[in-house]
């Protein structure tokens, strides 16, 4: 297929090492993050051509995140130069009964203050076979929410399939507008969207009916279709938490007629949290232009969403043929010789 164009923030990720909390930290490992930055890796390594556009500041930490773009063969000829900083998160990862922490330190970031029309949508996504983004982008600031409405709009007029990760940010949101303000407008033109059942109320006050845990999700899921019409399908991931450091994943698929159940994943003694829906959304990506069952596709999401916790920082480091083992049923770790 064409190339897949994903748009949004680079984040520097900053945690204490071995679970330590904020306190007792000496030193921080660095990662970089970002929702879109993960999930067009995550393509990128499941054998999916991808391009990412983000407007970073010219100096040597922006030439390490371009480094590690092209190290994984992500195309990053499509990225603005501009802007004074990075934007920052802290991460206390949390374990057991005790939950993580994120400090966000965004403010005045590069991508908070781009321009919009900066960017030459119709050039960028001339040869695009796809385009994804978060709604994390659109939290950041009017001008980033500028950007994406302009890149959305114009994927659609070029009849290029949009994703959206809806992914709440409770702690983002801070410049004047709130996001049911901002996120009906990009969703009319979305065609797939990602999300749960929380999210769906905070945004579009749609609360979910029923008498069981599938019709419940069938009655937000078909709310949320008939609000904006152009959506294809429709995924909702669940999460269950025993502790910080044990979850069980899954989600359902809806299409406008039937819904679909993914299989469950049990993940005790998680390496790391963080990503698992940018996984699942890579995942899905990958398996709607590769199967064509649209049930294998959202296995093939829900088990590489539950492959991430094994592996630390935002990005799901896997193979293909790591996460069809998964789905098969190989499960149990063992050691390949």
């Amino acid at each position: 297929m064409n190339k897949i164009v994903t748009f949004g923030e680079v984040l520097l990720r900053l945690s204490p090492p071995d679970h330590l909390r904020f306190t007792q930290a000496t030193s921080f490992n660095l990662n970089y993050g970002g929702a879109e930055f993960n999930t067009c890796i995550s393509l990128s390594l499941l054998g999916m051509p991808v391009s990412f556009v983000t407007r970073i500041p010219q100096n040597d930490l922006s030439n390490c995140l371009v480094q590690e773009l092209n190290k994984y063969g992500v195309n990053s000829s499509n990225i603005i130069y501009g802007g004074k900083r990075l934007g920052v998160y802290y991460l206390e990862s949390g374990a057991v009964l005790r939950g993580s922490k994120v400090i966000y330190d965004r403010e005045h970031s590069s991508m908070a203050e781009i321009k919009p029309g900066i960017i030459d949508w119709h050039k960028v996504l001339k040869e695009a076979g796809w385009f994804h983004f978060t709604g994390i982008t659109p939290a950041i600031s009017q001008a980033a929410a500028d950007e994406t409405l302009m890149a959305v709009e114009t994927a659609a007029a070029l009849k290029i399939p949009v994703s959206i990760d809806l992914n709440y940010r409770a702690k983002l949101w801070q410049y004047g507008k709130s996001p049911s303000e901002i996120m009906p407008g990009l969703l009319n033109n979305c065609t797939i969207v990602l999300g749960d059942l929380n999210t769906v109320e905070t945004y579009f006050g749609i609360e979910a009916e029923g008498n069981n845990e599938t019709e419940k999700y069938l009655s937000a899921m078909m709310q949320l279709k008939n609000k904006f019409p152009n959506l294809q399908t429709i995924i909702f991931s669940y999460r269950g938490s025993i502790n910080a450091s044990h979850n069980t994943i899954g989600a359902y698929l809806y299409d406008g007629k039937d819904i679909i159940k993914s299989a469950e994943y049990d993940m005790s003694n998680m390496v790391d949290r963080l990503g698992g829906g940018d996984a699942l959304m890579a995942g899905f990506i990958y398996g709607l232009n590769n199967y064509s069952s649209k049930a294998d596709a959202l296995n093939f999401a829900v088990a590489a969403s539950a492959l991430k916790s094994s592996i630390h920082g935002d990005t799901n480091y896997v193979s293909k043929e790591e996460v069809i083992e998964i789905m098969r049923g190989n499960t149990f770790g063992r050691i390949s010789r």
